[in-house]
């Protein structure tokens, strides 16, 4: 009597002795039975689609019972289509076709590592957690509290410690804090690339711009690799990048005939923007150094280089700070002031010094005021190119970092 009792405490079934089994529920009905195979005193539970028909409550009351039995020491093998029951409370899955046992691991490994049999959660989840097979491990990965199914109220206080259902999730998620060194190392990069160039000129005399440049590459990569100090860098994030760098190139090499006509600094803004200063500052750098390759190097290319750089940087830190809204005019009258005055506020005096002219008040502002009309033109060129391509790329980059789980923060959306 006494093991009738606990089978009726351990299947809920206290409320419903005194009803007709065709009056009960669906999930009432399989609790019954349930309890009807256990008054044999089974040692091994064979169940055959044990969810099907269950609503989600029944299935947390069914999952409590059998949680129940694994404790006292009966095996359960269970045969199921209920792929996130399974997920959620098995020990060991695996995958019948054919009359063989195709594959076989643990719960997280065996859906995790499956890109067609895996649950909801993984499908939905697995870019940016990769290890996530349900709904309670994406609400744990990202900060929640995930409810665990509890047993039965009224089981044996022997039973009253469960196996935790949930394993720590370590998402993959890539937000844009960054290391607090690593705007440090960018700031300080940058006031190193004046200097880096001055050394160059001075202390080598055979084509300095090629070692000049490298050094510029450099001291770009460095706060790139301090931002992920801590973690790996994904591959998607590096491809992302590198596919920014070259629509830079490709955009300058496109125009290359038409003087200061040039879609670069736009794509830079746009990439800083969309991807955070310090990388904005690296994509700035690499795109100046890689397009030349094809239009030619010269003493230009570092100048270029530490504009470019510097132009990202700025982009990015405007855009973190709030102060550049992401709408079209904003953006536009952004592009415009900081292709006039810092890339041709650079290059201006850079044609001075590799001229070798005599340096003086006079000679800047004779090459400031000569180089004017193509820094206008070049300004308007950006504002042109951000017209036709902030939107769109904004929109797009943003759609991958929320895909791929780079940069995720409040502000992604185009007005």
């Amino acid at each position: 009597e006494s093991y009738l009792q606990n089978i009726i405490n351990l299947c809920d079934l206290s409320e419903l002795l005194y009803m007709h089994p065709y009056d009960l529920s669906g999930g009432e009905q399989q609790r019954a039975a349930l309890a009807k195979v256990l008054l044999k005193r089974p040692r091994i539970l064979l169940l055959d689609e044990p969810t099907k028909g269950l609503d989600a409550l029944f299935k947390k009351k069914l999952a409590g019972i059998l949680l129940n039995l694994k404790i006292r020491g009966i095996s359960i093998i269970m045969v199921s289509h209920d792929i996130e029951f399974c997920a959620q409370y098995s020990d060991n899955c695996a995958f019948l076709f054919d009359g063989e046992i195709i594959s076989k691991d643990e719960p997280r490994a065996f859906f995790s590592g499956n890109n067609f049999y895996t649950t909801s959660a993984n499908r939905i989840a697995r870019h940016i957690i990769p290890n996530a097979i349900t709904t309670d491990d994406v609400i744990y990965a990202i900060g929640g509290s995930p409810v665990i199914t509890k047993s039965s109220p009224k089981h044996n206080s022997r039973d009253s410690a469960l196996p935790p259902l949930l394993t720590p999730v370590k998402t993959n998620i890539i937000t844009d804090k960054g290391s607090k060194g690593s705007v440090f190392f960018s700031v300080l990069s940058l006031l190193l690339i004046p200097l880096c160039i001055f050394l160059g000129m001075k202390f080598i005399h055979e084509r300095p711009y090629y070692y000049i440049s490298i050094a510029i590459i450099l001291l770009s990569i460095i706060p790139f690799i301090v931002m992920f100090e801590g973690r790996k860098p994904q591959a998607r994030e590096l491809v992302t990048i590198s596919v920014l760098c070259t629509l830079g190139v490709i955009g300058k090499i496109a125009f290359y005939m038409i003087p200061q006509f040039k879609p670069t600094v736009a794509i830079i803004i746009i990439s800083a923007m969309a991807l955070g200063s310090q990388r904005g500052f690296l994509i700035g750098v690499i795109t100046a150094f890689v397009s030349n390759i094809f239009l030619g190097q010269g003493p230009w290319t570092p100048w270029q280089m530490f504009a470019c750089g510097l132009i990202g940087f700025i982009s990015g830190f405007m855009y973190k700070k709030e102060a550049l809204p992401k709408t079209t005019v904003p953006i536009c009258i952004f592009g415009f002031l900081i292709t006039l005055l810092i890339y041709g506020g650079i290059m201006n005096p850079a044609a001075l010094i590799m001229a070798n002219d005599t340096i003086s008040m006079s000679t800047l502002a004779a090459y400031y005021i000569s180089g004017i009309p193509y820094d206008i033109i070049h300004a308007a060129s950006t504002v042109i190119f951000l017209i036709v391509l902030a939107k769109p790329m904004l929109t797009k980059l943003d759609r991958v970092k929320k895909k791929y789980g780079l940069l995720l923060k409040g502000r992604n959306s185009f007005n």
